[in-house]
């Protein structure tokens, strides 16, 4: 027996269903009329925003969820409707029979135990609709569950060979397969796909685990990891990005905020030694600005700190590449020089990084780097703040237009 919740509160707990499963509230109102409505097609933009507009008072809590609308939201959400009244306190699913879904929504640890030594290992595999049980405990917010399996060892977020940083950090699981090999493949999925660790780093700063961090490398995406000096095409950051994890770094305190701006160093697997930031950190500073947070102006001081550096780093391999040059100066004219120098300078666009060594004539002084720039699109009314974005924006513009001669 249980009472219905208050309406903010199952608001709530049906705004943060939605943002795990469709990210948006208007992608769960197009599921929303598909379903009421029984059509394959895109609906009208003004049925969308009308329904739109319902979900944002629902969550608010200014409006109570219709009785004709639970069936429908406890689909779409994939939670039963005694969840959906109970705002998630009542989450024991329906039937008995030990599945994926149900021990996701399990708060006992002998249960879990007993689950993760069944001999058909069930925790190894997805179910009919191609999930595992990891999958349900991100989409219910089971965080418990989660963090029991990494303090246990039976997942890993980060593998301890950099060489296998290829598409995800090389997550797996310490839980011994069957044979033939073609059976539970959990620790080939999580290799796969960086998304489980970003979804799990989600979860954590929900859950304010803030110690999780830097062990789950959160200000990185693999791909920084196969670059070098001599990089050639542009890193695609975008296959990494991940809206939720954006939401909740937003929405976290001013340390959090801070530490997502503050830069790091790694040695890639090609040992460019590299200075970096948040591949995403001009968004994160955007969606700040806009929630007006007091940490927006340490993170702009972070972003331009960083992009000084950078632009530090390019003049003085810019000297160190002409200085290679010293012996030829007889046969060469400036012009000549400087094309020399800048044909090593590569900048990429879609990723904002930059790449730049000073070339195979310094070989007693070669010098190199790697790394990403900031560029704020969001403004300030303050103007100091105002002030900051710009001198931001403008060291970015100098390293995207780096000329060794003009600087």
């Amino acid at each position: 027996m249980y009472r219905a919740e208050e309406n903010c509160k199952i608001g709530e707990y049906i705004g943060k269903l939605i943002a795990r499963k469709y990210g948006a509230d208007r992608q769960f109102a197009i599921a929303y009329i598909k379903l009421r409505d029984g059509i394959e097609d895109e609906p009208e933009s003004d049925k969308i925003q009308r329904v739109a507009n319902k979900i944002c008072q629902i969550k608010k809590g200014s409006k109570g969820i219709q009785i004709s609308d639970l069936p429908l939201f406890s689909e779409l959400l994939e939670v039963s409707v005694d969840s959906i009244l109970s705002a998630g306190k009542v989450t024991k699913p329906a039937p008995t029979r030990t599945t994926n879904y149900s021990i996701a929504l399990s708060k006992d640890k002998k249960v879990w135990k007993e689950y993760i030594d069944r001999p058909d290992k069930l925790i190894l595999n997805e179910d009919e609709y191609g999930k595992n049980v990891i999958d349900y405990a991100i989409e219910f917010g089971n965080y418990g569950f989660i963090k029991y399996l990494i303090d246990e060892g039976y997942i890993y977020l980060i593998d301890e060979d950099q060489m296998e940083y290829y598409g995800s950090f090389g997550s797996g699981t310490t839980i011994e397969r069957r044979r033939p090999s073609e059976y539970d493949l959990l620790d080939y999925k999580m290799k796969q796909n960086d998304s489980l660790r970003t979804n799990i780093i989600a979860l954590a700063l929900e859950n304010k685990d803030y110690k999780i961090l830097d062990e789950t490398k959160a200000r990185e995406i693999p791909s920084l990891y196969e670059a070098s000096y001599f990089y050639s095409t542009g890193l695609d950051i975008k296959k990494n990005y991940n809206q939720q994890m954006m939401n909740q770094v937003a929405a976290s305190s001013d340390d959090v905020l801070v530490y997502f701006s503050t830069e790091f160093e790694i040695e890639t697997n090609r040992k460019a030694q590299c200075q970096l930031t948040f591949p995403y950190l001009g968004k994160l500073i955007d969606m700040v600005l806009k929630n007006n947070r007091e940490a927006v102006a340490s993170m702009l001081k972070n972003a331009l700190k960083h992009n000084k550096n950078v632009l530090r780093a390019l003049r003085e391999i810019g000297k160190a590449a002409e200085d290679s040059f010293s012996d030829m100066r007889q046969y060469m004219n400036e012009e000549s020089i400087l094309k020399g120098i800048m044909q090593y300078f590569h900048f990429y666009e879609d990723s904002d990084t930059v790449c730049f060594h000073s070339g195979i004539h310094s070989s007693e002084n070669f010098q190199g780097i790697f790394s990403n720039v900031v560029h704020v699109s969001a403004s300030s009314k303050d103007e100091y703040i105002k002030s900051l974005i710009e001198d931001v924006n403008r060291t970015y513009n100098l390293v995207k237009n780096f000329n060794y001669k003009e600087v």
